[in-house]
């Protein structure tokens, strides 16, 4: 098995088109798509025990967060029909659960649907249902274009798109499932000021990281308004020692990102 995270770099040449001109479909696009399927395909036994074990990530908590917060206001208690990408294990499916009438996960990786398809509907594995009514094991996009145009009421992608090659077309993808004022909940890792002029890159982790301003851009261009932005800690960065928890503080200090965690934005958009 690969150590994490392991090698899968594409050839350097590709770091040169920016990534609004890049061809999802091109020799290099399939080959980035390959890489990661077999990245988690290895990865898929141990997942659970390392992100949240020992980066002690925080995917489902801030997604839960965040759907809360969009839809208590409106009085809702059922999010509909709800499609889950890059749903891996089905982690950020055990909040989303409750609230879904029909939920549809969607990732590259069948060792990693395995292990959720395996799991009931309290996300343990060998209980009673099932996480999920429905696993594909497709790229997002492609996913999403199996569902009927404008069917989707709500789609959640937690820690997906820090792997994926062309952010536009999972969100072209994203505007065409959703119903007229559906949502969108999502994470990625987020760029530091300065760090890149093109509004992302692919760090030494071989994992991409954007601004807020090209998430915003990139996802309004297809008709997504965003209704929350936040800076949040997505989880441990490996090599990093975790502040304690008395760091995080109460009052104006709570909710900051935390030393020796994974600075990453959290969004809601909604179709517009």
């Amino acid at each position: 098995a690969r150590a994490y995270p392991p090698t899968h770099a594409p050839e350097p040449s590709r770091l040169l088109e920016p990534m609004s001109r890049r061809d999802f479909c091109s020799p290099q696009g399939l080959l980035h798509r390959q890489a990661v399927e077999e990245l988690f395909d290895d990865y898929a036994e141990q997942f659970e025990e390392h992100l949240v074990g020992g980066l002690q990530y925080r995917g489902p908590e801030i997604v839960a967060q965040l759907i809360s917060e969009v839809l208590a206001p409106q009085g809702q208690d059922d999010l509909g029909f709800v499609v889950e990408l890059g749903c891996g294990t089905g982690l950020c499916a055990i909040p989303v659960r409750p609230f879904a009438s029909r939920l549809v996960g969607i990732d590259v990786s069948e060792g990693m649907l395995d292990i959720a398809r395996a799991k009931g509907t309290d996300g343990v594995p060998g209980s009673d249902g099932n996480l999920y009514d429905e696993l594909l094991h497709m790229d997002a996009a492609v996913g999403l274009a199996k569902q009927e145009s404008g069917s989707v009421d709500h789609i959640v992608a937690g820690d997906m798109f820090i792997y994926v090659w062309s952010v536009e077309h999972v969100f072209q993808a994203c505007a065409k499932a959703l119903k007229p004022g559906g949502t969108l909940t999502f994470t990625t890792e987020a760029m530091e000021e300065g760090e890149s002029e093109e509004g992302w890159i692919e760090r030494e982790s071989e994992r991409f990281a954007h601004s807020q301003a090209y998430i915003l851009e990139a996802c309004e261009r297809h008709g997504l308004a965003p209704e929350r932005c936040l800076r949040v800690d997505l989880r441990r960065e490996k090599g990093q020692v975790a502040a304690p928890d008395a760091a995080a503080g109460s009052g104006e200090d709570a909710g900051k990102p935390k030393a020796g965690y994974l600075k990453g934005g959290a969004f809601v958009m909604r179709k517009i």
